[in-house]
């Protein structure tokens, strides 16, 4: 079983907190690390640290935090950002989920009836939801907001829906970033846990330093949320549920935002026969704009562009340039590695479309046009491991931009691509 009690704020120096007292039986605890162990294989989790934490003994309290100014927006009122943060924990444990403060009816519908039931046909167990559902919606400011992590897919959707010419239902008000999932690299899990978060000069610090030129540059005010969903919950495995995070970040905020537009990354779908907990989010994540959303609040999965089509668009941006941030570990002094897969689902397409000199600020080209051919080899071959269809989906776009092009990265693609063919 998990408890949520009944939401409050406090501010504390700069920040405000909106905080719930939580109760996760040792039973659950026990459930979430043993059905997460096959995972291991995929994404890093560092459950076998400490776990169940030591400060669910001192409060047992989940927090989000922002900037104190924005204390007033915090929503006290609803559960609704609690049982969206541990909704993925409590399938994966088997666990029911009861709460004190009410939750909308519309998202505990969205939850039991849409979301639950696709889950439950993938073979995830029922779990119930226990508490007060009102169709009261609360007040709230009106403001639209999409999450700036300086990559890609955020920087899009800023390009997409900022500026006059946007209808003003659907226009940035604001930019968010968010300190749910938290970054590290695999070799320093050895370290401990209280080494790997929220250290000084780690990526997360630096992704939001890049977030926040970016947003100096559009004149849109960024919030940034810290919570402690990662370090005292989860533990890893961001890529699984990264929209349940993001989405309970923002409902934090539920008397602020009255739409999330989310930087979609290509694999949005309507379609419900890759509806699993151990796949990524984004693969089904038409489903979940549909089932988390509130009397007051909505969920927009922004489109499914190719990335290819997104560099294209941004490839010329100077403030793109100097600031993009995709990389899973950085490298010296800060850069984009060039090594990992998202430097590599980035730097071939722009190196292949003769554009990525113009990123010397972000990437450590010397290194990447040194070891071109191998880099090129890494992506396709990480493609061809079974759990990697984003990366397939990657290779096969990167293919057709061969075609029209006419570039020696190009030429070197194809060829490689030949010969792993033929292998």
């Amino acid at each position: 079983m998990i408890h949520i009690g009944k939401p409050y704020v406090t501010e504390e120096g700069s920040r405000a907190f909106l905080k719930a007292p939580v109760t996760v039986s040792p039973e659950t605890a026990c459930a979430y690390t043993q059905n997460i162990l096959n995972q291991r294989r995929f994404c890093v989790w560092l459950t076998d640290e400490d776990y169940p934490p030591v400060a669910w003994n001192k409060d047992g309290t989940l927090w989000f935090d922002v900037p104190a100014q924005y204390s007033k927006y915090l929503c006290k009122e609803r559960s609704n950002a609690f049982v969206v943060a541990l909704f993925w924990y409590a399938v994966v444990s088997g666990s029911d989920i009861e709460f004190e403060a009410p939750i909308s009816k519309r998202l505990y519908d969205g939850l039991t009836a849409m979301l639950l039931p696709a889950l439950n046909k993938s073979g995830f167990p029922a779990i119930r939801l226990t508490g007060p559902k009102t169709e009261e919606p609360v007040w709230c400011d009106g403001s639209v907001v999409a999450g700036m992590s300086a990559g890609v897919d955020s920087n899009y959707t800023l390009k997409c829906y900022s500026g006059e010419n946007v209808p003003e239902d659907i226009r940035l008000t604001h930019l968010c970033h968010y300190t749910c999932c938290n970054l590290f690299k695999p070799y320093e899990i050895a370290k401990g846990k209280d080494a790997l978060y929220r250290q000084e000069g780690s990526i997360e610090e630096i992704i939001l330093n890049r977030a926040k030129k970016v947003a100096e540059v559009y004149k849109i005010p960024l919030i940034d949320t810290n919570t402690n969903l990662d370090i005292d919950y989860y533990r890893g495995g961001v890529i699984y549920m990264a929209m349940y995070r993001y989405l309970s970040c923002t409902l934090a905020l539920e008397h602020l935002y009255k739409t999330y537009i989310s930087s979609s990354s290509g694999h949005g779908t309507d379609k419900t026969d890759e509806v699993s907990l151990f796949v990524p989010t984004q693969h089904y994540e038409g489903l979940l704009s549909y089932s988390l959303r509130t009397e007051t609040f909505q969920y927009i999965a922004s489109d499914n562009d190719s990335r290819i089509t997104k560099l294209k668009a941004l490839a010329d941006n100077e403030i793109f340039q100097k600031t993009v941030s995709v990389c899973f570990q950085t490298g010296k002094n800060g850069e984009n590695c060039g090594e990992c897969y998202g430097c590599m689902k980035t730097m071939i397409p722009l190196d292949i479309m003769g554009k990525l000199d113009g990123f010397r600020e972000s990437f450590e080209l010397e290194h990447y046009y040194s070891n071109r051919e191998r880099i090129y080899r890494s992506l396709i071959d990480f493609s061809k491991r079974p759990e990697a269809s984003s990366a397939r989906q990657t290779v096969s776009q990167i293919r057709q931009l061969c075609e029209k092009e006419h570039s020696s990265g190009a030429e070197l693609f194809k060829k490689i691509l030949e010969k792993v063919s033929m292998a």
